[in-house]
């Protein structure tokens, strides 16, 4: 007589989540670096870096703050104009930015937490649609 198990497909995305939770942790980096800073989407970067616990920084963490925003603020609209990755590469070498990142990298959350929640979410999901799929077919 043979023994057989099922794994439902909640069990498959659970386990999905937290292979995908783990590579993203492995494979992201420890924090953003500026590059990252300055070319990362509008919502991520707001995330990364809210305004609301600038509160308890200090002035000079507001201002690095508010220099790194203008930078972003300045390559989207030379991106209008395809001269983005010029004012990239400048503002990389600027030393002011780099005195603002290092002020503020503090504040900066984990990228790897971030990494692994996001791929956790998504292999989760992929996970639990194809076991259902699969699941469908062998009916």
């Amino acid at each position: 007589m043979s023994q057989s198990t099922k794994v439902t497909p909640f069990e498959v995305g659970v386990m999905s989540a937290v292979i995908g939770g783990g590579v993203g942790y492995a494979l992201a980096p420890r924090k953003y670096n500026l590059e990252q800073l300055l070319t990362i989407e509008p919502d991520v970067f707001e995330k990364s870096l809210p305004q609301k616990n600038m509160v308890k920084a200090t002035d000079a963490q507001k201002i690095a703050r508010n220099t790194i925003l203008d930078a972003r603020n300045t390559i989207i609209k030379a991106a209008k104009k395809n001269a983005a990755e010029e004012k990239l590469v400048e503002f990389l070498k600027s030393p002011d930015l780099d005195l603002a990142y290092k002020s503020i990298k503090g504040f900066l959350p984990k990228a790897r937490a971030q990494s692994a929640v996001v791929l956790g979410v998504i292999g989760g999901a992929i996970g639990t649609i194809t076991k259902m799929i699969y699941n469908q077919r062998n009916v």
